[in-house]
């Protein structure tokens, strides 16, 4: 399936957050209201709500838009719905392909949330909303 696939409009169903339990102090809580993606694998240890299924689909389509000129669709499945922990696992490995294949500084991306649309083909497309 690709982006022409997806039909406009698409309707926001779902924001999904990344908390992670700082290991040093940062502000009162502890909280950190995002996830670096180069270090998913570790920061995840911490993820709050990490086993939550937060998409109940078992197909949903990325669409990565920074930092390209061009939005990329990348599909991705799971048999039993996704949780925190798998997407971002599947965002990480999206990335360090994407790292290799175009030079892409990685360690600088921050993953705040996850906007969750619904097309009008049914479609659910993530469209990721990360920080510098």
């Amino acid at each position: 399936m690709s982006a022409e696939d997806n039909q406009s409009p698409k309707n926001l169903i779902n924001i999904i957050t990344f908390n992670v339990r700082a290991t040093r102090t940062v502000g009162d809580d502890g909280i950190i209201p995002w996830i670096n993606i180069a270090r998913a694998n570790e920061e995840i240890l911490n993820l709050i709500d990490a086993d939550e299924i937060v998409i109940d689909e078992e197909l949903v389509i990325l669409i990565v838009d920074y930092p390209f000129a061009e939005p990329q669709s990348f599909s991705i499945t799971s048999n039993s719905g996704f949780t925190r922990a798998q997407l971002l696992i599947e965002i990480r490995a999206i990335f360090l392909e994407l790292s290799k294949k175009q030079s892409i500084e990685i360690d600088a991306l921050d993953l705040v949330a996850l906007d969750v649309y619904k097309t009008d083909l049914g479609m659910i497309e993530i469209i990721l909303d990360i920080d510098l």
